[in-house]
């Protein structure tokens, strides 16, 4: 395992901080990074014209700089339902992991082998995942998929604000296995979304904040009930009360309609959360 630096671009670097890596040497850098190693994308963008694949066997991909290495999916337009982040492939034993990015304009799918478990899962960490237009997300803004049994993945402390179009699916297949925890959530789905929902009333998640831009267009799925100290504003009467230790209130986003859900210093949200 090894630690190595990667910078947006073409051309021919060494993968040292001083000599990062382009992003042309992805591969390059997977494999001098090894199972068990990180790549640290320093500041910039990082531009796909189609579907970004983060899959080598146990390779962390993080941003040097918290949201500063922006993986951005360019040439969307309205509706459009392209683009994807995928993370991971059925024949890793050991699982990838991708932390602190800001993500633009792509869903995230999780590739998800068999027989991983405990901190051995794909993992998405401390992201910003925003769109820049209406999307066509009905297959799910973040979606599990392979393996024959079971899907345990972890989604932790992400910032997710997506602008909807048409009928979408937030996640989908077995996220019920998933430690959902920590998530900051605001869907627009005021535009010509008519039915928001998930695929599974059983996900549990902790310390997660779920709002979304219009209550009637939220679908019928139970989460509440199955939470514990997260935060429900908008998100369907079925989750207007249940779980433990649950708030039922706006939480103050800061400006959810650009993206900014930090939340407003008389947040009911703040210090509503558990260490446990």
């Amino acid at each position: 395992m090894a630690t190595v630096y990667i910078k947006p671009g073409t051309g021919s670097g060494s993968g040292t901080l001083a000599a990062p890596y382009f992003f042309d040497q992805l591969v390059t850098a997977e494999t001098a990074a090894g199972s068990g190693g990180i790549i640290y994308f320093t500041d910039g963008d990082y531009d796909f014209t189609g579907d970004a694949t983060f899959n080598s066997n146990g390779v962390t991909y993080q941003s040097l700089n918290p949201q500063k290495a922006i993986l951005t999916r360019t040439g969307l337009s309205s509706g459009d339902s392209s683009g994807q982040l995928v993370v991971g492939q059925n024949s890793n034993t050991n699982a990838p992991k991708v932390k602190n990015f800001k993500i633009v304009d792509m869903k995230v799918w999780f590739y998800q082998p068999s027989g991983l478990t405990g901190d051995n899962v794909p993992t998405l960490q401390g992201c910003n995942i925003s769109s820049t237009t209406d999307l066509d997300v009905g297959t799910g803004i973040i979606r599990v998929t392979g393996g024959s049994s079971g899907y345990p993945i972890k989604i932790l402390d992400n910032s997710i604000a997506f602008k909807l179009k048409s009928n979408v699916t937030f996640w989908a297949t077995r996220l019920d296995e998933a430690t959902f925890e920590g998530n900051s959530i605001y869907l627009d789905n005021s535009l010509t979304a008519s039915n928001v929902d998930s695929n599974y009333d059983s996900t549990t998640s902790k310390n997660n904040i779920f709002m979304s831009a219009d209550n009637s267009k939220m679908g019928s799925r139970t989460i509440a009930s199955n939470s514990s100290n997260c935060c429900f504003f908008q998100f369907h009467s079925n989750n207007t009360s249940g779980g433990t230790n649950n708030v039922f209130e706006n939480p103050l986003y800061v400006d959810p309609d650009n993206g900014d859900l930090r939340l407003r210093p008389s947040s009911p949200c703040i210090n509503a959360g558990t260490a446990s």
